[in-house]
């Protein structure tokens, strides 16, 4: 297939992640990918088309939508799409694509996917990462049935009415989205989980050195959704017994990084640490023994962080502290059983489950527990063979 990929941010081929490893793998399994994204100014001047590791990138300048502010965030991702689509139409008008693929953030996407549908006669198919505006609404960033709710609700449906395959990270976001949004055909919802390409076990990673400090990281964005709030409250939460058998990293960046570095910097048992390239950040990761995965507790939709596969991959029990909505404490704590589940609201049921996590073989088994259940459920190779076995079926109903 020629595949047209639309995003709003770079995606680094030489670094994991859900993207990149997705538009490796399609590359590997030869299909020709085209990625059109939005920049930043600091980093691009100029529309231009680069390559790299046999994927042909759009470079499109655009305004800040990352460690900025709720309004220049909006601002700017409104303003993104008619500069991604007038890029579009000057530099790829006249190629040809089978599909369109892209994923939430942003639902601001859909007169770009409407242009590509309609000039290359091609399919769509969105990977729904992130149901918006629901989750602002939930953490009060703007009134449900409020002028600014009410157009990206219209944004939104758009982009599904637009869209001949959605594709849902869980269970939770299909019965969510069928329930929410009926007016979606059925046969348009799939199961599409987020996947990565499942690295060796670093051996590193695997040694228990007793008699030292739990050491629990918390690694990835540090903003709203993500409840840091309530990890402030609890490690300083000095209360409880074996608050002196733990230490705490924090290892990432975002809007509340601030927060979070002024904290750590009051505590002798937390560490704050800046964005790690990632042969940095698995160095860290080897000396840590839990992965932590922290939302909101506010949120009524079903999140499911993709921070949970790097902990799989590397064989860390998780402790996953989020609101009662996400049913990603089941895969935690019955279907992968890799760690523990407490809501992100309860801090003494924090410290409960930090308390069964002081042991050591319990930690190593709930670890392999998750890195058997990554390789078996969550390999990239998964969500390429999906995209190829959907993207026939569309082709079928059109």
């Amino acid at each position: 297939m020629d595949i047209l990929y639309l995003t709003l941010k770079y995606p680094d081929l030489k670094e994991a992640g859900i993207y990149p490893d997705l538009i490796n793998a399609l590359t590997e399994a030869g299909h020709k990918v085209t990625v059109a994204f939005a920049d930043s100014p600091k980093n691009t001047k100029k529309t231009e088309i680069i390559t790299e590791r046999g994927v042909r990138m759009l470079k499109v300048p655009a305004g800040e939508v990352f460690g900025v502010n709720f309004i220049k965030k909006g601002i700017n991702t409104l303003l993104m799409e008619p500069r991604l689509k007038a890029a579009i139409a000057s530099n790829l008008g006249n190629e040809h694509f089978d599909l369109v693929l892209y994923a939430t953030p942003p639902v601001t996407f859909a007169n770009v996917v409407n242009y590509c549908r309609k000039t290359y006669k091609c399919m769509s198919f969105l990977m729904l990462k992130d149901i918006f505006p629901q989750n602002a609404v939930d953490i009060g960033l703007f009134k449900k049935g409020g002028p600014i709710h009410r157009y990206f609700r219209a944004k939104e449906k758009k982009l599904y009415g637009l869209s001949d395959m959605i594709g849902c990270m869980s269970e939770g976001n299909i019965e969510y989205l069928k329930e929410h949004d009926p007016q979606i055909p059925y046969q348009k919802i799939i199961l599409f989980p987020n996947t990565i390409k499942v690295p060796p076990v670093r051996e590193e990673g695997l040694e228990f050195i007793t008699g030292k400090k739990l050491r629990l990281v918390f690694g990835g964005n540090l903003g709203k959704p993500q409840a840091i709030d309530y990890l402030m409250k609890v490690i300083k939460y000095d209360k409880s017994p074996i608050y002196d058998k733990v230490e705490f990293i924090f290892a990432g960046n975002g809007s509340e990084a601030d927060t979070v570095r002024a904290t750590c910097g009051q505590l002798a048992n937390a560490r704050f640490v800046e964005h790690l390239p990632v042969d940095e950040y698995n160095r860290l990761m080897d000396t840590c023994d839990v992965g932590i995965v922290s939302l909101d507790v506010r949120f009524t939709i079903p999140n499911y962080p993709s921070r949970i596969l790097s902990y799989m991959s590397m064989a860390k029990p998780v402790l996953a502290c989020t609101d009662p909505n996400t049913d990603i404490r089941r895969l935690v704590t019955e279907e992968a059983d890799c760690g523990f589940w407490c809501r992100s609201d309860d801090i003494e049921g924090f410290w409960n489950c930090v308390r069964e996590l002081l042991d050591d073989k319990k930690r190593k088994v709930l670890g392999m527990n998750g890195r058997r259940y990554l390789e078996e459920h969550f390999d990239v190779s998964r969500s390429v063979e999906l995209l190829e076995k959907y993207s026939g079926y569309i082709e079928e109903l059109s």
